[in-house]
């Protein structure tokens, strides 16, 4: 658990075997991810915090959740984010026969990073892609085409909270096998948002460089979130000494 969340004690390559089974499972598997930004998020938002927590597989996106596994005493192996292990699960499932429906982004970005996907990987079976503009009242019919289309793994990259949120709600109609919650993967694939340099996000600065490229949109999260996060954190830690010293 970090900081009442059941992250997944995983390494990159053993998420990505368990995402691989679970694509040609019979059982219905949500996969999300925690992070500072969606920790602070669900702190909000009772709805999110509900999602995660349902989530089968939840694991840790990004250093945040890393750092403060180490500084809480229960320290999770490696960081990790979709960006960095994605292509090894769509590799996979291209020896494997896995067929992907990618929904999220705005109008055009997930048919370019389906063009992307299918570049590097011709063999891989993308079955639809389509963008995440689509109201509520239009959720039936988008699940209705996801369906038509019976891909093994959704790709879900709405953001957080509406992926979630609609991989929940819709949870018993949806009949692919794996749903996973991506956030802004498919921006990266179709070059719509720059990555950092590899040293940079080995190095857990990665939100550093995102907060360079894009100053106004991501100043919120960063500047304001990550202060907030680091003091959940130190709360978190302070509560657990002293429920030490009390005993």
């Amino acid at each position: 658990m970090v900081l009442g969340y059941p992250v997944r004690r995983v390494l990159r390559d053993e998420l990505v075997e368990l995402l691989l089974d679970r694509a040609a499972g019979s059982e219905a598997t949500t996969v999300g991810y925690l992070n500072a930004n969606t920790y602070n998020l669900a702190q909000r938002d009772a709805n999110l915090r509900r999602d995660l927590l349902d989530c089968d597989i939840l694991y840790p996106d990004g250093i945040s959740i890393v750092w403060a596994s180490r500084v809480l005493g229960s320290p999770l192996p490696e960081r990790m984010t979709a960006a960095d292990f994605f292509p090894r699960f769509a590799s996979g499932c291209a020896e494997r026969g896995r067929s992907l429906y990618l929904l999220g982004g705005a109008p055009g970005v997930a048919e370019r990073a389906a063009d992307r996907l299918r570049r590097d990987l011709p063999s891989l079976r993308i079955v639809g892609a389509r963008d995440g503009f689509f109201s509520d009242r239009d959720a039936l019919r988008v699940v209705d085409a996801v369906n038509a289309a019976a891909p093994d793994a959704l790709i879900l990259g709405m953001g957080s909270p509406r992926q979630e949120r609609f991989a929940m709600i819709e949870r018993h109609r949806i009949r692919s096998p794996l749903r996973w919650c991506v956030g802004a993967l498919f921006d990266y694939l179709a070059g719509e948002e720059p990555r950092g340099p590899q040293w940079m996000c080995d190095a857990g600065f990665e939100w550093l460089f995102r907060l360079a490229a894009d100053p106004i949109g991501k100043w919120r999260r960063y500047m304001m979130g990550n202060p907030r996060f680091v003091a959940a954190v130190l709360r978190a830690r302070a509560a657990g000494q002293s429920a030490k010293v009390g005993r």
